[in-house]
């Protein structure tokens, strides 16, 4: 293995690049937004169940995409406070 392909302090860590956006938060908020309201519109029109599940899918999805953001922000390093 070369020490390039080692992880270690050079490389941030992969729920870092996957969560650590603020993007993230806003798709996931918006996803689930739309799953849920996808879902009871779809209720209320009669549509079938695979279009009901797959809004319900997208809110899933985005749920788990908030909650990714927030687990990832909490593991995040703080800066230690400036004395003044």
């Amino acid at each position: 293995m070369r020490q390039g392909d080692t992880p270690g302090r050079g490389r941030p860590p992969v729920w870092h690049v996957l969560f650590g956006n603020h993007r993230t938060l806003i798709l996931g908020i918006i996803a689930t937004l739309a799953g849920v309201v996808g879902s009871v519109g779809g209720v209320s029109d009669g549509a079938g169940v695979l279009d009901i599940l797959g809004f319900a899918a997208i809110g899933a999805l985005g749920l788990g995409l908030a909650v990714g953001y927030v687990v990832a922000l909490s593991k995040r390093p703080r800066p230690a406070a400036r004395r003044r």
